[in-house]
């Protein structure tokens, strides 16, 4: 039973690993480095020309890339080792830049999918873990206790990443969108928090969500909506 699921463990990653799988499945006995490999872990297939801008308008250039599993943005040291930022740098960063990427941080960091002088509209990806089976008798998987809240995957500085797990775990790729105002304050995105961004505009807030359907879940209709708020009035 036990070889039966780590099959369709590897089958699901295999099948979802030619693109960012939307979800992921260690199975029980399986090394974490063994299916959190760089082109899963990464956002980015390898590490890129970055540049690090503190508020005080010190920059540092780096190799960067973010990692999918803890949210962090991660360099490579000269030595070849795999680094995050600590919190106190990540509390003084005014914004960061891989390749033609940009990302603010606001109690984690955002990648910017559209800006101009009215705000900005945000993204944040990551893995979760959403179940874990424990492994009972005779190698059979149980279910554990419902998870209700999502609950992230850490890997920092490596700490769980050459772990052996004992458990069937699944983690799903959720993302989340963020709307900004000029100082970069990031609110989730809904109305409520659109109400208070573009407080001036509320009624053609209310105009545009009457005449078109917006799900706050879709990239492409946040953007356009951005869009209609920002530049088309």
């Amino acid at each position: 039973m036990k070889i039966i699921t780590l099959v369709i463990a590897a089958f699901i990653y295999q099948t979802l690993s030619a693109q960012h799988a939307s979800r992921v499945v260690i199975g029980a006995g399986k090394r974490v480095s063994e299916v959190l490999t760089p082109d899963v872990l990464f956002l980015y297939k390898q590490f890129k020309p970055g540049r690090i801008l503190l508020k005080d308008n010190v920059a540092y250039n780096a190799q960067l890339n973010y990692n999918l599993f803890n949210g962090e943005i991660m360099f490579a040291s000269p030595s070849g080792d795999t680094l995050a930022l600590n919190t106190e740098q990540m509390l003084n960063i005014k914004r960061v830049s891989i390749d033609s990427d940009s990302y603010v941080y606001n109690k984690g960091y955002l990648q910017i999918i559209k800006e101009n002088a009215f705000g900005s509209l945000g993204r944040k990806q990551q893995y979760y873990v959403v179940s874990r089976e424990k492994i009972g008798g005779y190698d059979l998987a149980s279910p554990a206790s419902s998870i209700d809240s999502y609950t992230s995957f850490s890997d920092r500085a490596n700490s769980r990443h050459d772990l052996v797990v004992r458990e069937n775990i699944s983690l799903v790729l959720k993302t989340e969108f963020f709307i900004g105002d000029p100082y970069n304050l990031f609110l989730p995105i809904n109305k409520k928090n659109l109400e208070k961004i573009f407080f001036k505009k509320r009624d053609l807030l209310d105009s545009y969500l009457k005449e078109h359907e917006v799900d706050f879940k879709n990239e492409k209709q946040l953007t356009a909506l951005f869009i209609y708020l920002t530049e088309g009035s």
